[in-house]
């Protein structure tokens, strides 16, 4: 089972006092024991690193990627200017009148492409789009 990793559970997963880290831990170690990989964007890793970068600083977001770009059971997918015109016109077009980030709309875009339905995530814009959020 694939699951797409949107950057709102790899920031819970990294801070111990975000409101969701206990639930994104547990959803991951499920995840993985039953055998499941993460599937996400360059562009989420992207955000993720300028998030931490703000954060905690330039060594953590540094070591963060490292971990996460060696971590066999990721794969992370990259991020064509067709995927960005087609996450536009699909996506951004349909929820015009919602805050749906560029980011949100690529994943979106990117999971409809691979099939997948189910996102690691604390966004309520992925069940807005139709996918249902890992356990």
């Amino acid at each position: 089972m694939r699951a797409f990793v949107d950057t709102s559970a790899l920031l819970a997963l990294s801070h111990t006092r975000d409101q969701y880290h206990a639930r994104a831990r547990d959803a991951a170690r499920r995840h993985r024991a039953g055998g499941g990989r993460f599937v996400s964007s360059t562009l989420v890793l992207g955000e993720f690193h300028s998030h931490l970068l703000y954060l905690r600083g330039p060594v953590a977001a540094r070591d963060a990627l490292v971990h996460l770009l060696a971590d066999d059971i990721n794969e992370w997918l990259d991020v064509s200017v067709d995927v960005v015109r087609d996450a536009q016109e699909r996506w951004l077009t349909r929820f015009v009148d919602q805050r749906v980030s560029l980011t949100d709309a690529v994943s979106f875009e990117l999971m409809s492409r691979e099939g997948m339905s189910q996102a690691f995530a604390y966004d309520r814009h992925f069940e807005m789009a139709g996918f249902q959020l890992l356990p």
